[in-house]
């Protein structure tokens, strides 16, 4: 039962904002969990201009082991 004959499925998923189901998500956020795995917000096309871009939060973090004066 190989997968090649099919056509792969279009994402779908929920708009965080209006809660409608679409073909077409944006990725809006990502939540980092300190315990578990974290997860993706979506957002319809028409939604999404309505979510400023986020920072990636692993730019801020200081190398391992280093103090604050250090750098």
């Amino acid at each position: 039962m190989g997968t090649g004959d099919k056509e792969p499925r279009p994402p779908v998923r929920m708009c965080v904002r209006c809660e409608v189901t679409t073909e077409t998500p944006v990725v809006v956020a990502v939540v980092h969990q300190n315990t578990g795995p974290g997860f993706v917000v979506y957002a319809c096309q028409a939604c999404a201009a309505h979510y400023p871009p986020q920072p990636n939060v692993l730019t801020g973090l200081r190398p391992s082991g280093q103090a604050e004066d250090e750098r």
